[in-house]
């Protein structure tokens, strides 16, 4: 998805509620708006102002499991994600709810992933 590369993150907004993400991003010239819908759980790293997007790749669900298993793990004790007696079984939920895995790189601070059903990037103007 390189249609965000070198876009700088100006904030962003979980709705718990509606379960969405949005994150607005800009370059010189435009202005977008990344949409997580229907997430499950994330995880950004390094927040800080004048982020700038290397890339927002996909991922197989299975990385997903094989690069967080040890958070998945202590989430485990603070019912994080979803409550859920083994990782197979909410891997098995995962799977079901059809969710994607997707990965925000920045060449300069903010990084992450979120786990969402679809993401949308939006023109703004």
């Amino acid at each position: 998805m390189n249609m965000v590369h070198d876009y700088e993150i100006k904030s962003y907004f979980v709705n718990f509620e509606n379960k969405d993400i949005a994150i607005n991003i800009s370059d010189d010239e435009k202005e977008k708006q990344i949409i997580f819908h229907n997430f499950l759980c994330y995880k950004f790293y390094d927040e800080m102002p004048y982020s700038i997007i290397l890339d927002l790749e996909e991922r197989a669900l299975d990385k997903f499991f094989i690069e967080n298993k040890e958070l998945l793990i202590q989430g485990k004790k603070n019912v994080w994600p979803m409550r859920y007696d083994s990782l197979e079984e909410l891997e098995e939920e995962i799977r079901k709810d059809h969710l994607t895995y997707q990965v925000l790189y920045s060449s300069y601070g903010m990084n992450g992933w979120v786990l969402a059903e679809r993401v949308e990037i939006i023109d703004l103007n």
